[in-house]
């Protein structure tokens, strides 16, 4: 079947209203002054006051304080406030509390208003799947298939990566999606040879300040210490504690350190969520629908790109409620399976799914690209089925349905569907801002489409992670840059040279082909039929 406009607006469309805040007595002088004429546009405001009002914010306290977002156009993706064409939002600690407009009759005199007409606020972005562990060789093999990608990586540079090297990797990659919007990154972590690996890439989330869901994963390939996944439980009794912004799940890639049943019973038995990468072919199909028979299948499991998949397992993960991630640039450009991402496949049988970005080493980094790329690669298919005269083909996605992939779906896929995805009270302040009046945004005309088609990162002015801003004005608040810069290029070189490689910017480097033949045998199980 086809699936409506609404089931594509986002899983979690509608949300828990959250206490909402009491407006101030009459004839009370409890409302800012700042908040009691009309909003101003973002760029009659001084670096001087902008800078003084960041000041302000973080000299509150991150518990209680209280921030108004005032006069922007807020795009909610939560189907019972809609999308409002000037409104305010109101965050106290790391919540939003209100949403709508003329907000400043409810906030107190300790309430900072800031400014922002002109600007879009969007839930932040959800990438549902990256390994942010390889960001040291950004675009290195821009040019790889899937055979190359891999012996590059699990059959090459992964198997030198040392702690430090973890860090850096999972630093950069965080702070760069924070860059383009995206505040809550899956991360499939499967490179952590030892405790101290695992460490590494929880340091770096608390450091980036993003909200990260970290898979964790067995290294496909080489030496390592087997901690995993006991290790698990540590990291989440260390690192995900309440109030934290990190979480963990179970990762499965194709290297299986046990029987996967096993591990799924492992997962079932401590309460963590599971996520397979590489689901795709004949082989990946066979193994999910008996694991679907036998009861492994269902809402706490998303699957991975999911190409060339039977009809029979489409309509188990939709009888299950089973999460579907696509990974659109990577499937079409590294060539995964048939190279086609199954949005349409997801579409017919009721699967709204999320997007992700996979692999920095090859792809780009940031969501804007992945949800163009999914509208014009469905859009494209339902046109050539209308110009070869089916009379009545599904119809073709919007820009609002994409963002909701990107956004509400990404949310609920990393099972955050509750926390984030929304701009609605009750949720986390997870916000973006956009500048919308710029010259390659202005005039404001539509503000969907602005999103998905108008803006990259440097159109986001502003990235609010559980009400702590990461980005302000447009620039990173993070301190570390050059420090960082000394670390990725001391780790990118030390893991080249380990690796046998030379970079030169000019020429691309990596390797063809995997000596590990148990990724030869998971992928050649994949390929055509």
């Amino acid at each position: 079947m086809s699936i409506d406009h609404a089931g594509l607006t986002g899983i979690s469309t509608t949300a828990q209203l959250g206490p909402q805040v009491p407006a101030s007595p009459a004839g009370s002088n409890t409302v800012d002054a700042t908040s009691q004429r009309p909003a101003r546009r973002y760029y009659e405001i001084s670096p001087a006051e902008s800078a003084h009002t960041l000041a302000r914010i973080q000299n509150q306290s991150p518990a209680t304080r209280r921030v108004l977002l005032r006069g922007a156009t807020v795009v909610t993706m939560d189907a019972r406030l809609g999308d409002l064409p000037t409104a305010d939002l109101l965050i106290e600690g790391s919540k939003i509390v209100a949403v709508g407009k003329d907000l400043a009759a409810t906030s107190s005199v300790d309430t900072i208003s800031v400014d922002m007409a002109g600007m879009i606020l969007m839930p932040g972005m959800i990438d549902s799947h990256r390994h942010c562990w390889q960001s040291a060789f950004r675009r290195l093999a821009v040019d790889a298939d899937l055979d190359a990608y891999v012996a590059t990586t699990h059959g090459g540079m992964a198997l030198h990566y040392r702690p430090e090297d973890m860090y850096a990797g999972t630093l950069a990659a965080c702070l760069g999606a924070l860059q383009s919007g995206i505040t809550t990154i899956l991360d499939f972590s499967h490179n952590s040879r030892s405790r101290e690996h695992s460490d590494a890439v929880f340091q770096a989330y608390k450091d980036a300040g993003i909200r990260a869901v970290h898979a964790a994963a067995a290294p496909n390939a080489g030496e390592w210490d087997h901690q995993w996944p006991e290790d698990m439980l540590r990291l989440r009794d260390e690192y995900c504690s309440s109030g934290s912004a990190s979480s963990i799940r179970m990762g499965i890639d194709m290297y299986r350190e046990r029987p996967v049943r096993e591990l799924l019973d492992f997962a079932r038995d401590n309460g963590f969520g599971v996520t397979f990468d590489g689901v795709h072919g004949l082989g990946s199909a066979d193994e999910m629908i008996q694991l679907g028979s036998e009861g492994y299948l269902g809402p706490h499991v998303s699957l991975i790109h999911c190409n060339d998949m039977p009809d029979e397992l489409w309509q188990m993960l939709a009888a299950t409620g089973t999460g579907v991630t696509l990974a659109p640039t990577s499937d079409e450009q590294i060539g995964i399976a048939d190279a086609m991402p199954p949005i349409q496949q997801a579409l017919d049988h009721g699967i709204a799914p999320s997007l992700s970005v996979d692999v920095e080493i090859s792809l780009a980094g940031d969501m804007y690209t992945q949800m163009r790329c999914l509208l014009a690669t469905q859009r494209m298919g339902i046109a050539g089925r209308r110009y070869a005269g089916e009379t009545n083909p599904p119809r073709m996605l919007t820009n609002k349905d994409v963002l909701a992939l990107a956004t509400a779906n990404g949310a609920a896929h990393v099972g955050l569907g509750s926390t984030a995805g929304l701009l609605a009270p009750g949720f986390e302040a997870d916000i973006v801002a956009l500048r919308a009046e710029d010259l390659a945004t202005m005039p404001l005309n539509n503000a969907i489409g602005t999103i998905v088609q108008g803006v990259d990162s440097a159109a986001v002015d502003t990235v609010i992670v559980a009400g702590s801003i990461q980005k302000w004005a447009g620039s990173s608040l993070y301190q570390g840059t050059n420090a960082l810069r000394e670390r990725i290029h001391a780790s990118r070189d030390y893991l080249a040279a380990q690796s046998g490689w030379t970079v030169d910017p000019t020429q691309p480097t990596g390797n063809r082909k995997s000596s590990f033949e148990h990724l030869n045998s998971y992928l050649n199980a994949r390929k055509g039929h």
